[in-house]
Order: C-alpha cells, then sequence, then structure tokens
C-alpha cells in the first residue's frame, strides 16, 4: 500500500480540492434534466470520477462529497441522490487502483469505467430512487441512464488523467511514477 495516491502530499490536496471546486460550479451551472426531481445529465459525474482516479478512494470520497454538496445546494433532485451519488461515483472509479497498479492498462480502464457505472451509476439510483418511486421501471430507468452517464465520463476522466493530468503534475502526486522513472534511468545506463 506505499505506492499509493494521497499519501501526506499537498499538490495531490490542492489538484483535488481544485478538481472538486470545477466540479461544483459544473454540477451547478451544466445540467439538462432528464426525468424531472430524479434524473439530471451534468458533467458533475467527471469532477467525482476524475477525484477517483488521482486519489484512488479517499479522493473520490473528498470531491464526490464536495461536488454532491453542490448538488443538493443546486436543487433540482432529491438531495440524497445526487450527495451519495457523487460518492459512489469517486469511489466506483478510486477503487481500480488498488486492484491494479497499471494505470495504463486495459484492466484498469475496465474497472474505473465499469465501477463508475454501476457503482457510481446503478447502485445509487437502485437504492435511493428505488426507495421514492412508485415503480420498478422508473428506477430501473434512471438506474440505466445513470450507468451510461457514469461510465461515459469515466472513460473520459481516466483519459485525462493519462493525458493532462499525469504530464503536468503526475512526478508530484504519484509516488509509483517517481519509482518508475528511477527503474527506466537504471535500465539505461
Amino acid at each position: 500500500m506505499d505506492a499509493l495516491p494521497l499519501k501526506k502530499n499537498t499538490v495531490a490536496l490542492t489538484t483535488l480540492a481544485m478538481i472538486a471546486a470545477l466540479g461544483v460550479v459544473a454540477r451547478l451551472f451544466v445540467r439538462f434534466t432528464v426525468i424531472p426531481e430524479f434524473v439530471e445529465i451534468t458533467p458533475g459525474f467527471l469532477f467525482s470520477e476524475l477525484g477517483g482516479v488521482i486519489g484512488g478512494i479517499p479522493g473520490g470520497v473528498f470531491v464526490g462529497t464536495i461536488v454532491g454538496i453542490g448538488g443538493v445546494l443546486g436543487g433540482g433532485e432529491f438531495s440524497m441522490l445526487p450527495l451519495m451519488g457523487n460518492i459512489f461515483l469517486g469511489i466506483g472509479t478510486g477503487y481500480a487502483i488498488y486492484v491494479t497498479r497499471e494505470r495504463d492498462s486495459l484492466k484498469y480502464l475496465l474497472l474505473a469505467v465499469l465501477g463508475g457505472g454501476f457503482i457510481g451509476g446503478f447502485i445509487p439510483d437502485m437504492t435511493i430512487f428505488l426507495y421514492l418511486s412508485e415503480s420498478i421501471e422508473a428506477a430501473v430507468l434512471t438506474a440505466l441512464i445513470d450507468t451510461a452517464q457514469g461510465s461515459a465520463w469515466a472513460v473520459i476522466a481516466v483519459m485525462l488523467e493519462r493525458n493532462l493530468i499525469r504530464p503536468l503534475i503526475g512526478n508530484y502526486i504519484y509516488e509509483e511514477q517517481k519509482i518508475f522513472e528511477l527503474e527506466d534511468r537504471e535500465v539505461a545506463n
């Protein structure tokens, strides 16, 4: 567990806080209602999942909580749904680093995408929304929409981490990246 993200790293915590702030803005101002008071399509999903991709489960819970509070303050849905949904989105993508340490592998991508969709989209809707809805059909429809949305945003989150976050600040936030760079230098010599 030494090479996991989010130990005592100021750069990682600051990065996650900035992602959370952007997520709150996106969650508050960019949303498209699918089913009034229950389902919205929003890029807020992306930020919670990006927190999980960068910071593992703790990072996903941190960013998801803040973005979820933004969703609660923004209204439009039953308040527990955006809060718990965003936390579960962060957990859904965050667990993948604990299963495989290879961030560039297909296995990691599949785990993050399936986790973002199923854990982040399906489970909150089938627990919270099912309790609120009058029919199982409405709950399943809502869960399927959020599962598709969670999976799509998870793909984007993984790509953003690979192509933007890691090249810019990866050596400051990931302990394992420093280890791999040292191994590459030793092999080259």
